[in-house]
């Protein structure tokens, strides 16, 4: 079968992990050559799940752009866009250990005496934003398949896809609310802004193309 989970795993997901596996190995010995283990799979898990998160959003606009066939999911686009939610969602749990050991509740909210309050400022922001972009990564990762593309029909399935644009939004939120809380703002001005102002370029693009049938 053309589109088989071998042939897929042969020409997607094995080039997209030895891809990372180079990344992680760049990260190490260039960056960060003494960070614990922990932070390094929360970081290098954080980076590759945005960077090809935003990679998915672009392929729809740039085959508009091209004027190539677009349909409504592409094995391509969904497994990119599957292999970078894995890294998030590994992003998510495995960060939840970085402060607070044991006591996971305690990114969402504080201690107060024997009262529990709703964190807020940037670290509040950058946990909840981070919670509810999972939480939808996790929705996007049981309908990626053929079996609920079918059972669901293409406007549903679709309708449910859109939520990726949501998701990338919060995944944006989160990483320059916690760049705020560690008052690093490199990496939103070289990094998050142009990253999520270009995939918004291709998207607002994709739109027009659309909505001025030519494509």
């Amino acid at each position: 079968m053309k589109n088989s989970i071998k042939n897929r795993f042969e020409i997607h997901y094995l080039p997209m992990l030895v891809l990372s596996i180079i990344f992680c190995l760049i990260f190490y010995i260039f960056w960060k050559p003494t960070l614990p283990v922990i932070p390094f799979i929360t970081y290098t898990s954080g980076y590759l799940s945005i960077f090809l998160l935003a990679v998915s959003l672009l392929l729809g606009p740039i085959n508009l752009i091209l004027r190539r066939r677009n349909p409504i999911s592409t094995y391509i686009r969904r497994d990119i866009g599957i292999f970078g939610a894995i890294l998030g969602i590994i992003h998510s749990v495995v960060g939840l250990f970085m402060h607070f050991i044991g006591k996971p509740w305690l990114y969402f909210v504080k201690e107060v005496g024997d009262d529990l309050i709703i964190r807020f400022g940037n670290f509040g922001l950058a946990n909840y934003t981070g919670l509810f972009g999972a939480l939808i990564l996790i929705l996007l990762l049981i309908i990626s398949n053929d079996y609920l593309l079918g059972k669901l029909k293409a406007v549903k399935w679709k309708n449910l896809q859109r939520f990726t644009y949501l998701m990338f939004l919060l995944v944006i939120a989160h990483s320059i609310f916690y760049r705020l809380n560690a008052n690093k703002e490199d990496l939103i001005i070289f990094l998050y802004l142009p990253m999520f102002l270009i995939v918004l370029a291709f998207q607002l693009i994709g739109i027009w193309l659309k909505m001025s049938k030519r494509v």
